[in-house]
């Protein structure tokens, strides 16, 4: 099985989200299975950076120009090894060579993203031609949508043209353009209507993806639902309505080999689900790292994330006064909205003792957070799938959630759970607002002070829950065999 897997970024290359982690560790994981997968993903500046600092060995080769916005665009092929596939990063200086992956550092988005995208694509069809063609093209979010349409109008395909899979990371995003920017991708006013990439007179890329797919994914299987509906569908509700035949959720996992504190070598003491010890040990050095009194009684709660509305840190922000009479402490780490950035600094001036707000991201600082915090607070207004809830069960570290999207399919409310006679994996709330977040972390607060031996089991109980990439990989796995089966 030869699998083609296209992405906007990937870890440890280039990352602004979850997609990054995804585009390295499911690639791994179809690799174990047996798969032949070549990753394409863009020769960002950062990227040159990181090839440039480590010892990967590198292949190097000119590719075929590359038509687009009526022009001849050079292409260089960068390949290494990793993990047992093959990382092709496509090379364009004028495209690529900037300080965003995405968006211009205070400005807002790249004016030329279409044509960006567009060459991204095309320059992996044109690999994929150049070694006699691939089974499966798998493309991710908006920024690779073009594939399908490029598959279905036979541009740079391959002897026999593969099937496709398109996979939403996130709706939100969706890659929307000037009707213009079509002759940009390279292709004419045909595609320019209702059933294909038009959408309410513009063009609207990640539906070029959805209509022209083979199958559609998601990343949870309760996403895959809540996108149907108008609420969550951003618009394109009625098109996957209408695609619902070929559309699923599949649950993402996480790198359990990378997010493992058995062994992790950033914590400052490793522990597992039968021995506890360490993460006391990394919850003090956490406390005196973040500038926090080191007090073992004290209710760490820690949040990660990008600083956007979407991810909650108002609601953090809004909650917080509420409980500060219980004496927690509360560890953000993160960066985005000015906004958001300001109003956590501010509540850090006025709860010093209490509140420790990092701007910035720092990949060992996360995996110290993830240890050595009581509990994780993701109050998402939507989640496609989540996978900082994932880390933080596997750290012992029990999640407080919004009971939404992934974060409906990956967390069991401990509080009904232990009503019903069973055992949760967390704590949620299904009203979006800091009155419930505020209530749903009292009742954590409650387990946490009062029934320590209930604490304990609640963590090794999250620890020992399977989010490992396995049966998620065997899912897509036997979707390429149905695909390739059909053609």
């Amino acid at each position: 099985m030869r699998v083609l897997f296209v992405t906007s970024e990937i870890t440890p290359f280039s990352k602004t989200g979850g997609l990054a982690d995804v585009s390295e560790s499911l690639p791994a994981a179809l690799a174990e299975l047996g798969c032949d997968v070549t990753v394409v993903s863009p020769l960002y500046r950062v990227v040159a950076q990181h090839l440039a600092a480590a010892p990967f060995a590198l292949e190097v080769a000119d590719g075929p120009p590359i038509p687009i916005g009526g022009a001849a665009q050079p292409l260089r092929f960068y390949t290494i090894a990793h993990r047992g596939c093959r990382i092709v990063f496509a090379g364009h200086d004028g495209f690529y060579d900037r300080a965003g992956l995405y968006v211009q550092p205070g400005a807002g988005d790249y004016g030329d993203n279409v044509a960006r995208f567009a060459f991204l694509c095309r320059a992996a069809l044109a690999w994929a031609a150049a070694q006699g063609g691939v089974d499966v093209v798998h493309a991710n979010d908006w920024q690779t949508a073009l594939l399908p349409v490029y598959l279905r109008a036979g541009i740079d395909a391959a002897p026999t043209p593969p099937r496709s899979v398109f996979t939403i990371h996130n709706l939100a995003y969706q890659g929307h353009a000037a009707p213009a920017e079509l002759s940009t991708a390279g292709l004419d006013a045909s595609w320019h209507h209702p059933g294909a990439l038009e959408f309410y007179g513009g063009v609207n890329l990640m539906k070029g993806g959805l209509v022209f797919a083979d199958a559609i994914t998601t990343v949870s299987p309760s996403y895959a639902e809540e996108i149907q509906q108008p609420d969550a569908g951003r618009g394109l509700d009625g098109v996957l309505r209408a695609m619902r035949g070929k559309l699923r959720g599949i649950l993402n996992g996480i790198d359990t080999a990378q997010w493992d504190p058995a062994v992790d070598p950033a914590l400052s003491a490793n522990f597992t689900a039968a021995d506890l010890a360490g993460k006391a040990r990394c919850k003090a050095a956490l406390q005196a790292d973040r500038g926090l009194p080191v007090d073992p009684d004290a209710f760490v709660l820690a949040a990660i994330g990008r600083f956007d509305a979407q991810k909650g840190l108002p609601l953090i922000c809004d909650a917080f006064p509420t409980i500060a009479a219980l004496r927690p402490q509360l560890i953000v780490l993160g960066s985005g909205d000015s906004g958001i950035e300001a109003t956590l600094r501010a509540l850090a001036a006025r709860f010093p003792t209490l509140v420790s707000a990092t701007v910035g991201f720092d990949e060992t600082l996360a995996h110290r957070i993830e240890a050595g915090a009581d509990a994780f607070l993701m109050p998402s207004a939507y989640e496609p799938c989540g996978l900082n809830q994932m880390y933080s069960q596997r750290y012992g570290t029990p999640p407080i959630v919004h009971a939404t999207g992934g974060l409906r399919d990956t967390v069991v409310d401990h509080s009904a759970a232990r009503a019903a006679g069973g055992f949760g994996s967390g704590f949620s709330f299904a009203t979006l607002d800091a009155a419930h977040l505020a209530e749903a972390i009292l009742r954590a607060w409650r387990v946490y002070r009062d029934e320590p031996d209930a604490w304990r089991a609640l963590q090794r109980a999250c620890m020992q829950i399977d989010h490992s990439w396995s049966r998620s990989a065997r899912t897509y796995f036997a979707l390429y065999e149905s695909l390739r089966g059909a053609a």
